[in-house]
């Protein structure tokens, strides 16, 4: 059986306020196209379907027309969705009945029973067993004591991840029989794991974890990763990957090739990396302010279609003549400029003037790391704090999205 592992749309997504709409459009009509040359099995996205619990309109239509084109054309077998800590739960799930007829099984919230999937082969047998494992939050899977440390509630975490997982393969290898490929998703950030930045993976942990073990995880033909945007084997194993993101979240990631997995199973199982093309390209540029007038330049003289981050780490005085040369310099053609930043050394970022950080790349972990540098606490202590400063971040979140608003 042949599968194709995709992840981290991001539907929905903004990039400074300019909207990736255009891109998402493209890059699902190129994936229904590899999805009529390749005819897989099926199409395994694990996670972050969305880029927010409220995602746009657009943004929900063109996912919903997307899988009513695969469906109706009948170009992949079954599509396999599962939600990253990005979505809604309740949203992707609501349409579940419709969703089985069409041959597409979504599972928001987890629930054993809806992850255990099995599809079955041509020759009437289970050909692949499926554990179709969603973001898991902490009351998924932790029975909470009263008066339990950080330490020991993260340990039960552990263990409740532990659990789930060992019970959802136990129940596949039952129901599929011995010798039928198992493949896991699962959302959440694994050590060793490669970051893009702290601003686009927004956050590493599964519930109050900073990351989880392997080891801690059962064994499995594959397991098709989601929630990092790098796309990544993990520990040399290429049948434990991070598909990525099909496009870039953050200028962290204007230099990354994305791509999605092609994996076959049977008697000579392989996995294949397809590159996914750039739908909208994005450019880091740092330096003297000199360097980064002569570089806007050349991509103007090649009549470029870039998106531009410029950070100055280089520069006497103010910058403020500088940031106000450039809207003219760029003024009609296909170059913006979406961001800025006043990287030079002496500048300690409290002191910024407003025009030398964008706001929205200040998180509040940020504010409060530097707050705890302010405090005589040990090593331990901070990373505690900002555990339950985290927390509570995720508390106010999560009374925002029910109280209807967008995160």
């Amino acid at each position: 059986m042949k599968i194709i592992h995709s992840s981290d749309w991001h539907l929905g997504a903004v990039l400074h306020e300019e909207s990736r709409h255009p891109e998402h459009i493209k890059f699902l009509q190129w994936l229904k196209e590899l999805l009529r040359d390749e005819k897989p099995d099926a199409l395994i996205v694990s996670g972050d379907i969305f880029d927010t619990y409220s995602p746009p309109n657009a943004s929900q239509e063109l996912y919903y027309s997307f899988l009513g084109e695969i469906a109706s054309q009948k170009i992949c077998g079954k599509i396999v969705i599962v939600a990253g800590n990005h979505d809604s739960s309740a949203l992707l799930d609501s349409p579940e009945k419709i969703m089985n007829h069409i041959g597409v099984k979504v599972v928001g919230a987890a629930d054993i029973e809806k992850e255990s999937i099995v599809l079955i082969g041509k020759d009437g047998r289970p050909g692949l067993a499926i554990g179709a494992v969603p973001y898991l939050r902490d009351a998924d899977v932790r029975l909470s004591s009263a008066g339990e440390t950080f330490a020991e509630s993260s340990e039960r975490l552990r263990a409740g991840i532990k659990r789930h997982y060992d019970e959802l393969a136990r129940r596949l290898r039952e129901s599929a029989g011995d010798g039928v490929p198992l493949v896991m998703t699962g959302h959440f950030f694994l050590s060793k794991s490669k970051l893009s930045d702290d601003v686009s993976e927004r956050t590493r942990s599964v519930g109050g974890i900073g990351e989880i073990c392997l080891d801690l995880l059962p064994a499995a033909d594959y397991y098709a990763l989601g929630h990092l945007h790098i796309p990544q084997a993990l520990g040399g194993n290429e049948f434990c990957r991070y598909s990525g993101s099909p496009i870039p979240m953050s200028f962290a990631e204007a230099a990354q090739k994305k791509s999605l997995a092609i994996i076959e199973f049977g008697p000579n199982p392989g996995l294949r990396i397809m590159p996914i093309p750039c739908f909208q390209h994005l450019e880091q540029i740092k330096g003297s302010t000199e360097k980064i007038v002569s570089r806007i330049k050349e991509l103007l003289c090649a009549s470029s279609d870039v998106w531009l981050e410029l950070q100055v780490d280089e520069h006497e005085g103010s910058l403020a003549d500088f940031w106000s040369s450039l809207p003219s310099l760029v003024e009609g053609s296909a170059v913006k400029i979406l961001a800025r930043q006043d990287m030079r050394p002496h500048q300690a970022w409290g002191s910024r003037g407003g025009d030398d950080r964008p706001l929205d790349t200040i998180r509040p972990e940020d504010v409060f790391k530097m707050r705890l540098e302010y405090e005589n606490l040990n090593d331990e202590e901070k990373a505690e704090f900002a555990s339950i400063f985290k927390e509570i971040v995720k508390d106010i979140d999560l009374k925002e999205v029910q109280e209807g608003q967008i995160l």
